[in-house]
């Protein structure tokens, strides 16, 4: 036919037809090959025994058809004649894309796969039934966020390298052409790369993870979130949330409570000099029952004694370890034990001890109609200088004056 043979831009409508008849080829061949996989191989894997064939074809076989469109579009091109800068730019767009097809691909499955070893060995364990399988739980999904968050970066940084090296890009002849102004740009970049290093230092070491309790500096509290560049803790004190550079975690010390099930409990006890030997020793041993008797109570690190004999009382020690779920739980049980506490004291009709002086006060010049009243008593904590006075404990003191 004669109007195929026209030209247009340098090229015939035969050609131009041609390469649309290539592209549409190649997205109904796509489409028909993403339906087949779906359709057919999926369920197939879906029948066999591993996970594995079904991540390769979930993961690699199914993006691989995006490779068809990547083709077709390569071979329509080839079909026409366009001019040299034109015709470059588009074969480096269309290798561009390929790349970042295939470290998507790459980046899938590696993901995958991560998600299909950290699910295998849970399976085991529970299969096992430990006793803390919890906290075998918990630290499989650290594990796997952080292989999952340093493959990421990983790849991320290979797949820019590759693509700007298969572009031409000379990265050090750019920045010696900056001049001052690149000494600049480093300088700007130099913080960011820094805190982008420190996000990787914080999931390859795995100090500490989203939603743990750390305390770093002067700060306290839970760690919201693990960005690029900062983390965000929310603080204990007063639920404000601060953003921390990630990489000041590199050199500074990170005391974390993540995975804390141990608890120690200290309290001295004041107890009245008016209660006999016998009957403390009576107090230490219900005392020792009342603890001993918890089963989370570490019987190997549990002792309740007579401490001291302190300036206005008798001091008895409870100090005892105890194994819990976790630190939330920690702050709830010790306001429990020393309930218990209270009623073993008042079973046994002893009170607690406090420090008292007695003051008698009189005034020189009693206001009208208080002349023959008697002196007023009052009750006052005993002070450090009445203490360092060796006359001063165990014995009320009488003052008068104005």
């Amino acid at each position: 036919m004669p109007f195929l043979k026209i030209s247009i831009l340098g090229n015939t409508i035969q050609a131009y037809l041609i390469s649309m008849a290539i592209l549409i080829a190649a997205v109904l061949f796509s489409v028909v090959a993403n339906r087949f996989l779906k359709k057919h191989i999926h369920n197939w894997t879906k029948k066999t025994k591993t996970d594995l064939d079904d991540l390769i074809v979930e993961r690699v076989f199914s993006p691989l058809v995006y490779f068809i469109l990547i083709f077709g579009l390569a071979m329509a091109k080839s079909h026409l004649k366009l001019a040299e800068s034109i015709s470059s730019w588009l074969d480096k767009v269309l290798f561009v894309l390929g790349l970042i097809l295939f470290f998507v691909i790459l980046s899938r499955f590696i993901q995958g796969l991560i998600e299909l070893v950290a699910s295998g060995y849970i399976k085991r364990i529970r299969q096992k039934s430990p006793v803390n399988l919890e906290d075998h739980i918990r630290n499989a999904d650290r594990v796997k966020k952080q292989v999952r968050e340093i493959s990421k970066m990983v790849l991320g940084l290979l797949a820019i390298l590759t693509v700007l090296s298969n572009l031409g890009v000379d990265l050090k002849a750019i920045w010696a052409s900056l001049g001052i102004g690149g000494i600049a740009l480093v300088v700007a970049v130099q913080e960011p790369l820094r805190n982008l290093v420190g996000r990787i230092y914080i999931f390859s070491t795995g100090i500490f993870d989203e939603g743990h309790f750390i305390v770093f500096n002067n700060w306290a509290g839970t760690v919201k979130r693990i960005a690029t560049f900062r983390t965000y803790l929310e603080l204990f004190s007063d639920m404000t949330t601060v953003s921390i550079p990630n990489s000041d975690f590199v050199k500074g010390v990170v005391k974390t409570y993540y995975g804390r099930t141990k608890f120690m409990y200290k309290w001295d006890l004041d107890v009245p000099y008016d209660i006999t030997p016998q009957r403390i020793q009576e107090l230490v041993v219900r005392l020792r029952e009342l603890i001993t008797n918890k089963s989370e109570v570490n019987q190997d690190m549990c002792w309740i004694y007579l401490e001291r004999l302190d300036r206005y009382s008798k001091v008895v020690r409870v100090w005892f370890q105890v194994n819990l779920p976790g630190w939330a739980e920690s702050l709830f049980y010790g306001n429990k034990v020393l309930h218990d506490i209270q009623l073993v004291f008042e079973s046994m009709h002893i009170p607690f001890a406090f420090p008292t002086q007695t003051l008698l006060l009189n005034r020189d010049n009693p206001p009208e109609g208080a002349e023959n009243q008697d002196p007023v008593p009052a009750v006052l904590p005993e002070s450090d200088e009445d203490s360092a006075d060796p006359t001063s404990p165990c014995r009320p003191r009488h003052l008068e004056g104005g």
